[in-house]
């Protein structure tokens, strides 16, 4: 009975140890490589990302406007620009976003599968 009792802690010393080391192998054995789980996007959710950009780019357009103001203004830029240039900068920026959005609303269906579907203004949206 007394060899059993200094069997006992030795034994559970040795099992806490092999957990300890065999827990850490089965981490490391484990591999993630998120680049071969993601599928790459097919044509058609291409395309519907191209459509939700010109629509976005449609009706967000003239944010461009105050968000342009905003940037300029916390740049440290003096005040006669921000009230004399940024809106005009805005305004230009809020077009360009505007037309871009029409182009790509009326073009996300009819491009060819080798044109690349990237955003043609960046950022691809105002926020």
């Amino acid at each position: 009975m007394n060899a059993h009792r200094k069997f006992q802690p030795k034994l559970i010393t040795v099992a806490i140890l092999m957990v300890f080391f065999l827990e850490g192998g089965l981490a490391l054995a484990q591999s993630y490589d998120p680049s071969q789980e993601i599928p790459a996007p097919t044509m058609l959710q291409k395309r519907v990302d191209k459509l939700g950009r010109g629509l976005t780019n449609i009706l967000f357009g003239w944010t461009e406007i105050p968000v342009t103001w905003d940037k300029k203004m916390k740049q440290g830029k003096p005040l006669t620009y921000l009230f004399g240039t940024a809106p005009v900068v805005g305004t230009v920026r809020a077009f360009m976003r505007t037309g871009v959005g029409v182009y790509e609303l009326f073009t996300f269906y009819w491009d060819k599968p080798a044109v690349s579907y990237e955003a043609l203004i960046e950022p691809e949206y105002v926020f």
